[in-house]
């Protein structure tokens, strides 16, 4: 009968713990939903970029190739494959600005593949992020 007395019958969680245990809960779910309506935003402008770095750089090699020039056309919301004249329209909220090739037109010259040094910029306009991609005469994007 003794060791009755000294046991605990109070089994459980009491309600301020469960409300503490809750309210964690509620904050960090909160948090992940914040942080995941920014994801298709943000991977939509890595894939963009994905893309035109793949079109570049087969533009240029068909330049090296062949012996006609390759190359794109910048507009704000679409770029163009040239000779093909084939459009590539970017994902609504996708745009370029501050393209630095004369004329829009990046070129890459037939057997050697150079081009002009330049710039632009791709601006995502849902998520105020902006991606600068700058070309070399060799066609390296940095």
């Amino acid at each position: 009968m003794a060791n009755d007395k000294l046991q605990n019958t109070n089994n459980g969680f009491t309600v301020v713990e469960l409300m503490l245990s809750i309210g964690i809960l509620a904050i960090l779910f909160a948090l992940t939903t914040i942080n995941l309506g920014r994801l298709p935003s943000s991977s939509a402008q890595s894939a963009t970029i994905d893309v035109l770095i793949s079109d570049i750089r087969a533009q240029q090699t068909q330049a090296m190739a062949g012996n006609i020039d390759f190359g794109i056309h910048f507009d704000s919301t679409s770029y163009t494959l040239t000779p093909s004249n084939f459009v590539v329209d970017l994902d609504p909220g996708i745009s370029f600005s501050n393209v630095t090739f004369l004329g829009g037109d990046l070129n890459f010259s037939a057997g050697s593949g150079e081009t002009t040094s330049g710039a632009f910029s791709i601006v995502n306009d849902q998520i105020n992020q902006t991606t600068v991609v700058n070309i070399n005469k060799y066609g390296a994007t940095y």
